[in-house]
């Protein structure tokens, strides 16, 4: 039995916070389609989370679960599942935020809808919106939502030219005085002011609804052995199991199921064995034998070797939206080797991490390492995040701007302790020398002194020396004798 107070209690604080704003037709899109899927009770909560928002600038509102379950009569396990069927279908996306403190809170993320073009094309959910609606009202909503015009004019006129003018090339009487802002200028006091009070809503008018992958378990029972039955392999863990799987090699319902008609792959009690089925996929991989999705928008493509930085909206994107293997393809231009599919495979499957987490994770050691990913590496940064129980991608960019931060002081500490006290010439450059200890600079002025002493009276006896000398010289001693003697006190 579920313990739902352990998951969810009414005191618990929510924070709602759209993406981008919905629009009329798009909530046709929830009514028409996705209603018979979610049921009422979903629905209601939805419609409510995005009318709880500003409408204008979408800013943020919020609560307690217990106003939730006042608003829409439900109770608090009656609302968590209605909370999970939108996250099923991608509706609305949960993350729990904490401090340091332990004070956390939830934050619902409202999503837009998929297309009805995208809603169709998932084979799961339109077989179960027919099942729901029946033959007649399904045949309504596909007319309903098609455009045969648009499908006739691309048959008869195949060849189109874009010729959608630029920006620079419609306002190019722009004069650079119009559009420069000057530092420490009075607009430039103005902007910076008017962001500090008055912040823009973090919406995305750029947000495309993307469906996830999904499971067909048509294919997987279908391709079952017959010895197998299908309630032993489809359980509560196997099945996040394959949506795993899925994500992480880009395969479709259809190649996984294929992968399944193997009997070498389960245990006698009729089990899937779920390291058997990943080495079976991970050695098809490396031996390029595993067919799978590859394509990409453009917006979620890099060149190899130049890793997006940390912190840009386009490394948050691919982060959420590539998988772990697709990321390294990207980042090394083709297929990866062996022990890069293995580790990344690791902190998925055997550390449990978020895949999002992970790409963050990948991203950053390709960048610290020089492209090369280290296991003990890996390792200590994984450690440190379990700890902190990273499970985002904000989350993780976080921490690493801020270790980032504290290693460049750090240096900067450094150099300002290390003065120069003489500077040494070598081939014309200056060599710093760092400060001796107090004791050894005391030691070797004593040494220094001595040394002058020593020079000193050995100066005074090479003088005495010299005058002897003199003395010794015969011409000089016959000079000095040729000078007339003098008494003291001037007497001969």
């Amino acid at each position: 039995m579920r313990l739902v107070w352990n998951e969810l209690t009414p005191k618990d604080r929510y924070l709602i916070r759209g993406i981008r704003p919905l629009s009329l037709t798009e909530m046709g899109y929830v009514t028409h389609l996705y209603l018979p899927l979610i049921g009422i009770e979903s629905y209601t909560l939805y419609q409510l989370l995005v009318h709880e928002l500003d409408e204008r600038s979408g800013a943020v509102s919020e609560g307690t679960h217990r106003s939730l379950m006042l608003m829409t009569s439900l109770s608090l396990d009656r609302l968590l599942a209605a909370r999970e069927r939108l996250e099923a279908l991608g509706l609305l996306e949960v993350r729990r935020r904490e401090n340091r403190d332990r004070d956390y809170f939830y934050e619902y993320i409202v999503k837009p809808p998929l297309s009805p073009h995208q809603f169709f094309q998932e084979e799961v959910w339109s077989v179960m919106l027919l099942n729901r609606v029946e033959r007649p009202r399904f045949e309504q909503l596909r007319r309903k939502y098609a455009d045969p015009r648009y499908a006739e004019l691309e048959r008869e006129y195949p060849y189109e030219e874009n010729v959608t003018k630029p920006f620079y090339e419609v306002y190019h009487s722009l004069a650079p005085s119009e559009l420069e802002v000057r530092p420490g200028s009075e607009t430039e006091q103005f902007l910076r002011r008017m962001e500090q009070h008055y912040p823009a809503s973090p919406q995305r008018t750029d947000y495309l609804a993307e469906p996830s992958p999904t499971l067909d378990l048509s294919f997987v029972r279908l391709n079952l052995p017959s010895h197998i039955e299908a309630a032993d392999v489809l359980t509560s863990e196997t099945i996040p199991f394959l949506y795993q799987l899925l994500h992480f090699y880009q395969l479709s319902s259809w190649l996984l199921g294929q992968e399944l008609r193997d009997w070498k792959l389960y245990t006698p009690d009729g089990r899937l064995d779920r390291l058997a089925l990943r080495k079976r996929l991970r050695e098809k991989y490396v031996d390029g034998l595993l067919s799978r999705d590859t394509a990409l928008p453009a917006d979620l493509q890099f060149s190899p070797g130049e890793l997006p930085e940390p912190g840009s909206a386009q490394h948050a994107r691919i982060c959420r939206s590539l998988s772990p293997l697709t990321l390294l393809e990207l980042a090394v231009g083709g297929r990866v080797s062996k022990a890069f599919l293995e580790r990344a495979e690791a902190l998925v499957f055997t550390d449990g991490m978020p895949p999002e987490v992970v790409n963050v994770l990948l991203l950053h050691a390709l960048r610290e390492t020089q492209m090369e990913l280290p296991r003990s590496y890996l390792e200590t940064i994984r450690d440190s995040w379990k700890a902190k129980q990273i499970s985002t991608v904000d989350e993780a960019v976080q921490v690493i701007l801020e270790r980032t931060e504290a290693k460049k002081q750090a240096q900067e500490n450094a150099k300002a302790r290390k003065k120069p006290t003489a500077a040494l010439q070598r081939g014309g450059r200056p060599v710093l020398q760092d400060k001796l200890p107090a004791s050894v600079q005391r030691q070797m002025e004593r040494e220094q002194a001595q040394e002058q002493a020593a020079k000193g009276k050995e100066s005074a006896s090479s003088g005495q020396e010299t005058s002897w000398k003199l003395i010794d010289d015969p011409e000089f001693r016959e000079l000095l004798d040729s000078f007339p003697n003098q008494q003291r006190g001037g007497k001969r």
